[in-house]
């Protein structure tokens, strides 16, 4: 795994200049991929690689394309679901014309497929692997729609769009690994990542509560688990911030009490009932990673994720 950063970048750069002929399409993807591997922990790609070497894969090139198959499809992804919800604009995708990136992140989702076929592993799990990936996206794709229409009114919907989105993918990517190392479906491995990608997906939107220079869901409107709560828990005198949820006020009556917004947000706990709820997650991710089979050295990687 210490060479893990370095090989997989060597993967996803060769693969953009294989399939990326048009010499506008090579320059803009490689700007996205270099902003990914600047802002992102690659986590996806290297969950791909410690499951397949945690379930006694041979440590090949091969499983770094695999690995590489899944970080493009989540670039893909982001492009796509930063054009649909008008966020995110410092990265190199959002510098481009919307027709430009939307082209970038198709190219990408489909060549993620390719190199999984691309693969020397032997033809059934090569193909099991695509499949896998190709469920994903289209889970993700069912997430990403409750999500634009922005209409979880529950922390139990809340819940459900997030295993749709970034927990399904967090599965498909250790899935993925496992498969192509032993050809099997391990239940364990779908539980204990989905509620990684569960706790991960509400660490986040607790950033983004409290970010208010870029990407705030407070001032976007979005419905997450801490927005939810935050919703339920303000006073009659507070109601102002329901109604800016609900349309009636408009972004320049509330964008200046930033102070205001966050002292409601400790007042009400928000944050603390929020922390709490990842944790419950996270507690049921090393429950399960208990229950796996497997050597002390792998347990304990695994277990540095809830840190």
């Amino acid at each position: 795994m210490e060479q893990f950063a370095e090989m997989l970048e060597i993967e996803l750069r060769e693969s953009l200049r294989t399939y990326f002929s048009v010499p506008q399409l090579y320059e803009h993807a490689l700007a996205c991929l270099e902003d990914k591997i600047q802002e992102s922990s690659m986590l996806l790609g290297k969950m791909t690689v410690l499951h397949y070497r945690m379930f006694a894969g041979e440590d090949t090139r091969d499983i770094y394309r695999a690995a590489a198959a899944i970080e493009l499809m989540m670039l893909g992804l982001d492009i796509i679901d930063d054009i649909q919800d008008k966020d995110n604009g410092k990265m190199a995708w959002n510098q481009l014309p919307s027709e430009i990136a939307l082209n970038i992140g198709i190219g990408m989702l489909t060549l993620s497929g390719e190199l999984i076929l691309e693969t020397g592993f032997p033809s059934e799990r090569k193909l099991a692997a695509a499949q896998l990936l190709n469920q994903g996206v289209l889970i993700a794709v069912n997430g990403q729609m409750t999500d634009l229409y922005n209409d979880v009114s529950s922390e139990e919907e809340y819940i459900e769009m997030v295993s749709q989105k970034s927990a399904a993918l967090l599965v498909t990517a250790s899935m993925i690994g496992t498969v192509l190392a032993t050809g099997e479906w391990i239940e364990e491995v779908k539980l204990y990542a989905e509620q990684l990608g569960i706790a991960a997906q509400i660490k986040n939107d607790i950033r983004d509560l409290l970010n208010w220079d870029d990407k705030n869901d407070f001032l976007n409107r979005k419905k997450t688990l801490p927005t939810l709560y935050l919703l339920q828990s303000v006073s009659d005198e507070e109601r102002w911030i329901i109604d800016y949820f609900e349309g009636r006020l408009d972004f320049a009556d509330v964008v200046g009490r930033k102070q205001e917004v966050e002292r409601i947000i400790e007042s009400t706990g928000t944050l603390i009932y929020t922390s709490v709820r990842m944790r419950t997650h996270y507690y049921r991710y090393l429950e399960h990673i208990e229950r796996l089979n497997i050597e002390p050295h792998w347990r304990e990687k695994m277990l540095s994720f809830a840190e």
